[in-house]
């Protein structure tokens, strides 16, 4: 997307309704179909204008083809007039031209992107009105992310016009993508009640269980859509061609990335909870360890006045014996 940004101007291939230009209505003699035009009145314009990037459209019901085009000078509406006049035989007085405004364009790239942000947080807030978890919610819009920027990237280096159809498959992808997220969510929530289980297996169970059905409905999917590609006429493959690589990318989110970040969201708000009650339960024996040697060191300490309080009883009992003896011993001295 940088090299085309340097060398064309633009990162995007902006189609005429979000760069502008010039619109040519044509009556032609003759009614003809889709692929009738883009074979043989696509041909001459692009010769003529030089636009590689040319978009017409039959109006149903009449003759009339409006052919937009990049932004043509005067002299190039003239050349235009003179080869479709010359080469399909129409009346000149039935051409006309009108421009298309850049103003009118940039509102329209700014709708599309307001449109994918509305649609991404309704979603967020769905998901988490859900299952009550903003952890759901959030792993699932950043999955979404990833599918947008990818298709995004993809119209980047395909080239393929941004247009109408553009604002059509990026919320055709974001409410695609997200039908297997919310499957793989819900087999996560029913499994985790009364599990006992660890948190990475039980997330391994979930996406087993839904992984088939998963395969299945994005595989069906997309054969469909590479159908339209294939039989499609151009304006439908600029639709189908970013749409089967969102339905791919958006299979492979739902499945390997989405779980994923629910797990890791999962332990990043879990993890100072436990480190909180492992210090609890490490603070909790150091004190029972503290107030048993408090207990130890005050029953020695209440053991130490007690022996004392003996020795001095003892003390004083070996006194009174002592003195009585000597009073004994003094009265018999008297007598004799």
């Amino acid at each position: 997307m940088a090299i085309h940004h340097n060398v064309d101007g633009t990162a995007l291939n902006y189609a005429l309704d979000f760069s502008g230009g010039t619109a040519t209505t044509v009556t032609f003699t003759e009614d003809m179909d889709i692929k009738q035009i883009d074979s043989e009145v696509t041909p001459v314009v692009e010769e003529v204008t030089g636009d590689k990037n040319v978009q017409p459209t039959k109006v149903v019901g009449t003759n009339q083809v409006v052919i937009k085009t990049r932004t043509l000078s005067q002299e190039e509406r003239e050349k235009l007039d003179n080869a479709l006049v010359e080469k399909f035989n129409v009346d000149d007085s039935l051409i006309t031209t009108e421009s298309i405004s850049s103003t009118v364009s940039s509102e329209m790239r700014r709708d599309a992107v307001v449109a994918v942000i509305v649609a991404t947080l309704c979603m967020l807030a769905y998901i988490w009105f859900r299952f009550k978890d903003i952890r759901f919610a959030s792993s699932a819009v950043l999955a979404l992310l990833h599918d947008v920027l990818v298709v995004f990237a993809f119209y980047g280096i395909s080239r393929i016009s941004v247009g109408n159809t553009f604002i059509a498959c990026m919320l055709t992808i974001v409410g695609y993508s997200i039908n297997a997220t919310i499957v793989i969510f819900d087999r996560i929530r029913e499994n985790t009640k009364g599990s006992r289980s660890n948190l990475e297996e039980i997330v391994n169970e979930s996406i087993t269980q839904t992984l088939t059905r998963s395969m299945y409905t994005s595989f069906t999917t997309f054969v469909m859509v590479a159908v339209l590609y294939i039989m499609g006429v151009s304006s439908i493959r600029e639709f189908a061609a970013p749409l089967m690589v969102g339905v791919i990318c958006g299979a492979y989110s739902s499945v390997c990335i989405t779980g994923a970040l629910w797990l890791v969201m999962k332990r990043y708000y879990k993890k100072p909870v436990a480190q909180a009650v492992a210090a609890k339960n490490t603070a909790a024996p150091a004190k029972q360890n503290n107030n048993s040697q408090d207990t130890k060191s005050g029953k020695k300490n209440s053991d130490q006045p007690k022996k004392k309080n003996r020795k001095r009883v003892a003390e004083r009992l070996a006194a009174q014996e002592a003195a009585a003896k000597e009073n004994a011993s003094n009265d018999e001295n008297k007598d004799a």
